[in-house]
């Protein structure tokens, strides 16, 4: 679109004549809101020297209509001539006329005949007889005083004038509309990019700038063509457009926030022309990089159960919730105690999702179920080449990939000797060195270990160390046996139930309630796990969707062993985690996979429990 901008009807008539046979459309504008409006569509502007300033601060092509010494000619031929004495021509027109008319002259002349002085328009007046005083049309409306002899003369655009500034319109449509484009183009790329951009010429002007920029360096409104140092006065990037050199990773401070900055120099045939600079907030890079953190591990580092999830209403269990809550706002190390299977992982999640951390990753490692070696390198990783059978590049350990987040340390009870003192020095120090390598990696890690078993007990049997005890044992939580909350069972078993309906295609909609007197008599040994084990077994057996008496007959003979292992701890026969391991055997039918999985931990940890107790 070619557009008049406040041009009078006849100037618009006559240009609109001769683009007649262009095909180009034509828009008439008489406000700066109405371009304003058309700016996101490629158009050439034609308007008048006196408006074309008012439209400079924006990017458009703008083509200011003209006069030539032809012009100037034609009107003085015109004019009626005073006899007897040669007159003196004066043509006042803006700054840019008057230089435009004066070369022109110069170069001929004598294409007026006459004596010819160029003035601008606030300096019209000549101190001579015999003036003729000439201006363009489009001055008629701004005319200064009257000339105190004769009166102004208008100067108009020929024909031939006009249609070199309708070609010269036509020709820049095409180039408009091309540059245009480019420029959303870029403008979408540098707004779609997650640093922030900023750009400027070797005058240090501002050139292109995103929103990103904006807000982290607080500017406002258009900023467009405005020196740098009009927002930031020491700008380092008045420093890259001296030297030419690049600078990257820069961390300053602005407007209270830290930000990493690259300013790179933009160099053309050896010229510094102009400069760019990206930054970011340091507090995104750590987000993306426990983003990449999740990313990069395989089987995922999110905690799935908060505290509210853990099922119960138990004053046991409740006091339990609100003091891990009250733990979860601090960053102290927290060390889960209960017995095998009361949930501690549940716990160690949702003190994870309740703390500031929960944005970062949550990993999960069982310390009795790896063997050393391979404990120490899921722990603190591994360089390319570390051992055979190393993955080619190394390998980041738990406590990399847990930055910024939390690390849950399972049996921590079972952790071997010589690892424990590598977990010490890491908790320690916050650094942490890959296996076969010697880069020192500094890690933020929030540390929750649980264990089933009494470590001051162990520490007195010298297999657990007790400075690592003390750095561990900061904020203690105790998770109560599902014996002593034997009221949150019916919500466990409804919740269990649903779950189980679903994931095995049942349609249990009714349970008998002797089958909860029945559970609220037993002992439970295997706490949850062992009654979700229950609970699967009766869903599986019931028919009719209704779980009867009869479906849990199987629990009246375990309720009978458990009594007889009462009667052997009672008389010291056996420790504690012994009768459970015995249970679970008896349970299992002796099956040591299964009694594994109903304990919680690993075949190898139950084979080695089972010498150490020397249970046949």
């Amino acid at each position: 679109m070619i557009a008049l901008y406040r041009l009078d009807k006849e100037m618009e008539r006559k240009i609109a004549s001769l683009l007649d046979c262009s095909g180009h459309p034509i828009g008439y504008f008489y406000s700066i809101k109405s371009i304003i409006d058309q700016m996101m569509n490629p158009f050439v502007v034609i308007t008048t020297e006196p408006y074309g300033e008012e439209l400079e601060s924006f990017s458009l092509p703008v083509l200011s209509l003209s006069i030539d010494m032809n012009d100037v000619k034609r009107t003085w031929e015109r004019v009626p001539k005073m006899e007897g004495s040669r007159q003196l021509v004066v043509v006042c027109g803006s700054e840019k006329e008057k230089l435009w008319l004066e070369r022109e002259h110069e170069l001929e002349p004598d294409v007026l005949g006459e004596a010819c002085l160029f003035r601008p328009r606030e300096n019209w007046r000549v101190e001579a007889e015999g003036v003729m005083y000439l201006t363009p049309i489009w001055g008629r409306h701004t005319l200064p005083a009257k000339p105190p002899k004769g009166e102004w003369h208008l100067i108009e655009p020929s024909v031939a004038t006009l249609r070199r500034t309708v070609q010269q319109a036509e020709s820049l449509i095409t180039y408009t509309r091309d540059r245009l484009r480019e420029k959303h183009l870029m403008e979408a790329v540098v707004n779609s990019a997650h640093d922030a951009v900023i750009a400027v010429d070797r005058h240090s002007q501002i050139t292109l700038v995103n929103e990103h920029a904006k807000m982290l360096l607080g500017l406002t409104g258009d900023v467009m063509g405005k020196p740098i140092t009009d927002y930031i006065p020491h700008s380092d990037m008045l420093r890259v457009l001296k030297t030419g050199r690049q600078e990257l990773g820069d961390v300053a401070t602005v407007l209270d926030r830290s930000i990493v900055i690259n300013r790179i120099p933009v160099i053309v045939k050896d010229q510094i022309v102009g400069a760019v600079s990206n930054f970011k907030e340091i507090s995104d890079i750590q987000k993306m990089e426990m983003s990449l953190r999740k990313k990069l591990h395989e089987n995922g580092l999110e905690a799935r159960y908060r505290l509210d999830s853990i099922i119960g209403c138990s004053p046991e269990l409740v006091a339990t919730k609100e003091q891990a809550a009250m733990f979860a706002r601090t960053n102290a190390t927290v060390l889960i105690t209960g017995e095998s299977g009361t949930g501690k992982e549940l716990f160690a999640q949702g003190i994870h999702l309740e703390s500031p951390r929960a944005v970062g990753p949550f990993l999960a490692v069982n310390c009795a179920a790896l063997p050393e070696s391979l404990l120490e390198s899921e722990l603190f990783g591994y360089e390319d080449g570390a051992f055979t059978g190393a993955k080619k590049g190394g390998k980041p350990g738990l406590f990399e990939l847990a930055h910024g987040g939390t690390l849950f340390l399972d049996e921590i009870g079972e952790m071997p000797l010589r690892i424990q003192v590598l977990l010490l020095r890491v908790l320690q120090e916050r650094r942490v060195r890959r296996v076969g390598g010697e880069r020192i990696i500094p890690v933020d890690v929030r540390i929750v270990a649980a264990t089933n078993r009494d470590l001051a007990d162990e520490i007195e049997r010298e297999r657990f160390r007790a400075d690592l005890y003390y750095r561990i044992n900061m904020l203690g939580l105790e998770i109560p046996p599902l014996r002593e909350r034997l009221s949150d069972i019916p919500l466990l078993v409804e919740s269990m139930v649903l779950e189980l309906n679903e994931q095995h295609e049942q349609k249990v909609e009714r349970i008998d309630e002797d089958i909860y007197r029945l559970f609220q008599d037993y002992h439970w040994p295997g706490n949850v796990r062992e009654l979700r084990n229950v609970v699967e077994r009766m869903v599986l057996l019931s028919k009719g969707g209704r779980v009867t008496r009869e479906n849990v007959d199987f629990l009246f003979a375990k309720k009978k062993v458990s009594q007889r292992i009462q009667e052997v701890v009672h008389h010291g026969r056996l420790e504690p985690e012994a009768v459970k391991i015995v249970h679970a055997l008896q349970q299992a039918r002796h099956n040591k996979t299964l009694a594994a999985k109903v304990l919680g931990m690993d075949r190898t940890t139950l084979w080695r429990k089972m010498k150490q107790y020397d249970i046949k």
